[in-house]
């Protein structure tokens, strides 16, 4: 393996971890009601999910979905809609982490969350050739 790869194939190992900072910190909500890393993380999360090409000055780089690893395993796992949906959810949480609904959408996002973690390590374990489709979409956000 050449040092290119092994540098390649670390990007979904970063997003693994990214990932699973945010489902420790949902687990810590909806299982002890602790939420002192709840803002951060989904904050995080919710600007490298919204991030664009052009951002602004005063945002500072996104810890996720920087990299064309990392932006394929997003593909793989969320279409756009799920992904517009997980947005949603972290809003909700965000916006009202007292109500105890907001409980059962924090879960719902464990379960999005650790679907891209697993995704993530699978791809890193086992890396495969690119589709062609994948690469259109990929270049078609930008």
């Amino acid at each position: 393996m050449t040092p290119i790869d092994l540098q390649n194939r670390a990007q979904y190992l970063s997003l693994a971890l990214f990932s699973q900072k945010v489902v420790s910190a949902l687990m810590e909500y909806v299982d002890e009601s602790k939420s002192a890393r709840l803002e951060t993380s989904l904050q995080e999360a919710l600007a490298s999910l919204q991030h664009s090409k052009r951002p602004s000055p005063s945002q500072k780089k996104v810890a996720a979905f920087a990299s064309y690893e990392q932006l394929r395993t997003l593909e793989e796992i969320w279409s756009t809609k799920g992904r517009n949906r997980a947005i949603r959810m972290m809003k909700a949480v965000l916006r009202a982490p007292k109500d105890p609904k907001t409980k059962k959408t924090a879960n719902d996002l464990i379960g999005l969350f650790s679907n891209l973690q697993n995704q993530a390590l699978w791809n890193f374990e086992q890396p495969k050739p690119v589709s062609r489709k994948v690469v259109q979409r990929l270049c078609q956000q930008g």
